[in-house]
């Protein structure tokens, strides 16, 4: 099955990891983020409509802004910056401790935000369209208990936004099978190349990032890992020298087997939080909403 996003560009869903609810959580996080990209004035991103979002319910120091919307220091300070720089929000005394600064939405950032949250609603009617207003509906309902400390703490004008809801789902289901696949000693970046691998192989490197949906530059650097690692061959194509061609090694199939354990693991804990009836249901709707 292959996904088509908003610019006409096929990405490939992999068979193996379609049953899974966090590589297709992931896949459609990405799409939003394109949409609303896409319709964001020139600049804005939906980081900042979070941002706003928030502080124009209170304001609020930068860290604990950060430690709600699950932002660290660095990026959260660049954040911070580039709102204050384009005067929409402005560092003024906390009243409850003079000793620190809070974070407040300037008039300029009110009359933004207004701008942004139409944008992104038109964006996110563009995104849900293959689901319905019932789907849509449902859809929410299903990713909501992923994520219930971030629906308790956080205005319904950000939770309620399906960009917001899908990245930080992706996240925290990314996060969950990242600390178990390390628990073996397998590193998660490396699991949905060698899924590809193991389908299409043996193949170019080209003919890899294709099926990834990505461009081949983008890949050499994890092919050298996986290769210098002993995950998999690197030979010269016999049809055409300048060309590698790409297996995997025995050691490499095992370290896959044991990965996609960790993988089907994740999605059992995961039934075992919504319900199986309900994870299919889910995993149907994310595929609706990624294939559009």
């Amino acid at each position: 099955m292959t996904v088509t996003d908003d610019a006409g560009v096929g990405t490939p869903i992999e068979p193996r990891l379609a049953g899974h609810t966090g590589y297709l959580a992931r896949l459609a996080s990405q799409r939003a983020e394109r949409c609303d990209l896409a319709a964001l004035p020139s600049g804005r991103s939906p980081r900042d409509l979070a941002v706003l979002c928030v502080l124009a319910e209170r304001p609020l120091s930068q860290a604990r802004l950060g430690s709600l919307l699950e932002v660290n220091r660095t990026v959260m300070i660049a954040v911070i910056d580039g709102l204050e720089s384009a005067g929409l929000v402005r560092r003024e005394r906390d009243p409850a401790d003079r000793r620190r600064y809070a974070l407040r939405v300037t008039g300029e950032g009110a009359a933004a935000l207004e701008e942004m949250r139409g944008s992104v609603r038109s964006a996110e009617k563009r995104l849900v369209a293959p689901l319905g207003p019932a789907g849509h509906r449902r859809l929410h309902e299903l990713l909501r208990p992923i994520v219930p400390d971030l629906v308790d703490a956080l205005p319904e004008s950000v939770t309620g936004q399906t960009g917001f809801l899908l990245d930080r789902v992706s996240r925290r289901l990314r996060g969950q099978r990242e600390q178990a696949l390390r628990g073996l000693g397998i590193e998660p970046w490396c699991v949905r190349m060698l899924v590809a691998l193991d389908s299409a192989q043996p193949c170019t490197q080209e003919r890899l990032a294709g099926c990834m949906g990505v461009t081949g530059p983008t890949i050499v650097q994890a092919i050298d890992d996986l290769h210098s690692a002993g995950l998999i061959l690197r030979d010269r194509n016999p049809a055409d020298r300048r060309e590698h061609v790409l297996r995997l090694t025995p050691e490499g199939e095992r370290y896959l087997a044991e990965a996609l354990k960790v993988e089907d693991g994740a999605q059992r804990d995961l039934a075992d939080l919504l319900g199986d009836a309900e994870a299919a249901e889910l995993n149907a709707l994310l595929a609706a909403l990624v294939t559009g």
